[in-house]
């Protein structure tokens, strides 16, 4: 049985959800580990280049959609802060399993948080794309 990914629905809704799921929880774990040592995960000067990376595409992505200046920049720095903070929390989540955090936790509360994690990106999924072929059909 050859099922690629592209051509099965059901396989596409659970890759998707799988991914968003892990990255959430990753990112749940950074914040608690990111709070709780007070150390950062990141060199500043990588989270810096993040944010300027994520600035400039998001700048041009909304002036290109017909946003003026001061919008674009607006949208551009939303967006990277966003991008900035998602990032540096989910490599926050990976500094604390890598130092052995998941023993900390518990694998039943792992895997509660990866169900409702699951949960959450399917119903996010499902209301993205509802708003997007509303708005573009």
């Amino acid at each position: 049985m050859n099922a690629e990914i592209s051509d099965n629905p059901f396989l596409q809704a659970l890759a998707v959800s799988g991914t968003m799921s892990i990255f959430m929880i990753g990112m749940a774990i950074g914040v608690m580990n990111i709070l709780s040592s007070g150390i950062s995960p990141m060199p500043s000067s990588v989270i810096l280049l993040i944010f300027a990376v994520v600035f400039i595409v998001g700048s041009v992505f909304f002036e290109k959609r017909g946003a003026d200046q001061i919008g674009a920049l607006i949208g551009g720095c939303v967006v990277s802060l966003a991008a900035t903070i998602s990032i540096f929390s989910f490599f926050g989540g990976v500094d604390f399993v890598l130092k052995d955090g998941l023993s900390v936790l518990g694998w039943d509360r792992l895997v509660s948080a990866l169900a409702i994690c699951m949960i959450a990106s399917m119903l996010l999924v499902k209301l993205l794309s509802y708003k997007m072929q509303a708005e573009y059909a």
